[in-house]
């Protein structure tokens, strides 16, 4: 890709004072490279020295052509909703734990930043989920996942899943979760799912601690539809809704759930030497010997 990007915004979720330094090297190479710099509300209220680049979402919606994202993936998340989602590219700058959605380390800012400001990028598409609760299409959008639960610890709820109009099975679990290729590092991956590849678009399906044997997570098309049909049962059964980990809804018994794929995306922004797979050693201990 060879686009110069000019207008650059800052934005994040949890940023204090000690990632000031990180913040003012990011704002000094973007002078440095006569950049036009934009920078969140939120984020820039700890640091009254950049008072003058504070600036609202409208502001950053209308004349922005990039969005650096400080944190960890919760911010990408964050930042994916408020302005990815609205076609401003995304890159990632890794102050969280392990940040499959942040390519930059903060050492690395200065190698890193400039190439990028400069054309030399590539551009990684990522969708989301929406999903249809009985008859209503909910605002809510998953980068990660779509979660079915109980809403309590070790109970569990009783629901038909179906692919399109095929019937899958019936199942007593903790809860489902569905989710797309970026959602396989995040809480399936903790429920033992499979990692699957940013460049295959599917929809993966698990549940969450079933009361079975041989239940494992299934991928399917991302063109398909998943349906979910909570079971009516004589003792009331709570659950709940939750999109990439927030907002919780309640969920009555008897309801039909679909969850597809938005027309929604996002496009992340990577360095030219991006590598997926050495993020994966990095991050996950991949090829460590339990004597390191």
């Amino acid at each position: 890709m060879t686009k110069i990007l000019n207008s650059i915004a800052l934005t994040g979720l949890s940023i204090n004072k000690n990632h000031e330094e990180i913040i003012h090297s990011i704002v000094d190479i973007l002078i440095r490279e006569k950049r036009e710099i934009f920078i969140e509300d939120i984020l820039v209220k700890p640091f009254k020295k950049l008072n003058r680049f504070s600036s609202s979402r409208k502001e950053i919606l209308k004349n922005c052509d990039l969005i650096i994202s400080i944190g960890g993936d919760g911010s990408i998340i964050n930042t994916a909703k408020k302005y990815g989602i609205k076609g401003i590219p995304i890159l990632g700058v890794n102050l969280g734990r392990l940040g499959f959605l942040t390519d930059i380390a903060p050492e690395n800012i200065n190698k890193g930043l400039e190439p990028i400001l400069n054309g030399k990028f590539s551009i990684d598409k990522r969708f989301f989920l929406t999903t249809k609760l009985n008859k209503t299409v909910l605002e809510e959008k998953a980068l990660n996942e779509v979660v079915l639960h109980s809403g309590a610890v070790a109970k569990m709820i009783e629901f038909d899943v179906f692919i399109d109009n095929d019937f899958v099975y019936k199942q007593r679990a903790d809860g489902l979760i569905v989710f797309t290729s970026t959602g396989s590092t995040a809480y399936s991956l903790s429920g033992g799912g499979p990692l699957i590849h940013p460049d295959l678009n599917v929809i993966g399906i698990m549940p969450m601690f079933p009361h079975s044997l041989n239940t494992t997570p299934i991928i399917i098309d991302e063109k398909k539809v998943v349906r979910v049909e909570l079971t009516k049962i004589d003792s009331n059964q709570n659950s709940e809704l939750s999109f990439d980990g927030h907002k919780n809804i309640p969920i009555e018994e008897g309801s039909t759930i679909n969850i597809s794929r938005s027309n929604e995306e996002i496009a992340l922004i990577h360095p030219l030497d991006n590598d997926y797979f050495f993020g994966c050693r990095s991050k996950l201990g991949w090829g460590k010997s339990i004597l390191d």
